[in-house]
């Protein structure tokens, strides 16, 4: 787990079930047409590029991944590659759900902003409010500082005695008390340091606040209204899926170790597909779900008390890409890595789902490739 009002479902733009489809205008949320990318010969030049390069990482017989690109909700490119099961032998597709660790953290952020827009949080809240047994005396952590890993509080993923309890199931009261007890690392917005146990507060904070569970509140809040039937937050009593993870050791590929859904929660228990993250990033793009502005605060670089920048948003890594304003994040969980990608001025989105914790070039690495290709000129495309 390394280191996002009411919806017009009308909106969302149905996906094809074709290995990758092209269309060469989108839909923007005003009726415009406008172009996507360049013409459609360009267009489909892109996607073989892309199609040529990916499947010289990905070997047939080997774990793979789902890659999925899209423009103003319009795929550009759609395919999966290798196996989701190399004892059966059964190919990965599209649609299938895979883990995505840290991902889930960009929508545990938005169910945060949901509850604040409803009025039954704020994010200047401190975590008193809602764990008084927290030894913070006089640090005043806030619901802010979690979102943005400006607490201080450290990351119980990287505790030494972590991995004598990963495999065991955990309540999230008895998680939060494997680590509340840690010494924190600096006064709360002094400092920026990636810990999943903010994220972890977080999904208990929303279960106190909600008054049902984690999973449940983003099942009936996130993924329903936004139609990602495919997606879920994975407990200890989920039951077996396709996809399997793989990890690559000395002897060569093998299924990565078992260890218990319930440690990752709300800071990387999400499972879902490449299709469904397209219609999340619609949502992002047209203002569905939460109010535009509070999309546009998450995405906003936090600035600490001394006015230095982050790099880091609600849920997302902001950041330059090529030149272009990027928000992304990725996800590394066992057997399983992921990236989410999207520039938004562009408003183009990529994604890449891998079922291996060890592939290289790892996910993040192959969706800088793919915009690479995307936002090259013309005339460079055409010389290749």
């Amino acid at each position: 787990m390394k280191k996002r009002s009411l919806f017009n479902a009308a909106l969302l733009i149905p996906l094809s079930l074709a290995c990758f489809t092209l269309p060469t205008t989108a839909q923007d949320r005003s009726g415009d047409t406008a172009p996507v990318v360049e013409k459609a010969g360009t267009t489909y030049a892109r996607a073989h590029e892309i199609d040529e390069m990916l499947s010289k990482y990905f070997k047939p017989g080997e774990p793979g991944a789902s890659v999925i690109v899209s423009q103003r909700g319009a795929i550009l490119f759609r395919k999966a590659y290798g196996l989701a099961n190399m004892e059966t032998n059964v190919p990965l597709q599209p649609e299938f759900p895979l883990r995505t660790g840290s991902v889930t953290k960009q929508f545990t952020a938005a169910a945060i902003m949901l509850l604040a827009e409803q009025g039954k949080l704020s994010l200047a809240d401190e975590i008193e409010k809602y764990f008084p047994e927290y030894p913070l005396p006089g640090r005043h952590v806030t619901i802010e500082n979690l979102l943005t890993h400006t607490s201080g509080i450290r990351n119980y993923t990287e505790l030494p005695q972590f991995g004598v309890v990963l495999t065991k199931d955990v309540s999230p009261d008895d998680a939060v008390a494997f680590f509340k007890d840690t010494p924190v690392q600096f006064q709360p917005g002094h400092g920026f340091s990636y810990s999943n146990s903010n994220y972890f507060l977080l999904g208990r904070i929303i279960e106190k606040v909600s008054g049902i569970s984690y999973q449940d509140f983003m099942q009936k809040q996130i993924f329903q209204p936004l139609q990602m039937h495919s997606t879920e937050i994975e407990t200890a009593a989920s039951p077996v899926v396709t996809v399997i993870g793989y990890t690559q050791g000395r002897k060569g590929i093998s299924k990565s170790p078992f260890y218990s859904m319930s440690w990752p929660f709300a800071a990387g228990a999400m499972r879902t597909s490449v299709d469904d993250l397209v219609r999340w990033d619609n949502a992002i793009r047209i203002g569905a779900l939460l109010r535009r502005d509070s999309w546009e605060r998450m995405a906003k670089d936090f600035t600490l008390n001394d006015r230095s920048h982050t790099g880091y948003g609600y849920g997302w890594v902001i950041r330059k890409l090529r030149g272009n304003d990027a928000m992304e994040h990725g996800g590394d969980i066992g057997g399983f890595s992921a990236d989410t990608l999207r520039f938004p001025k562009e408003q183009v989105f990529i994604a890449v789902l891998a079922n291996s914790d060890s592939h290289e070039p790892a996910p993040d690495a192959i969706a800088e490739k793919i915009a690479k290709i995307i936002f090259a000129p013309l005339a460079q495309l055409e010389s290749r």
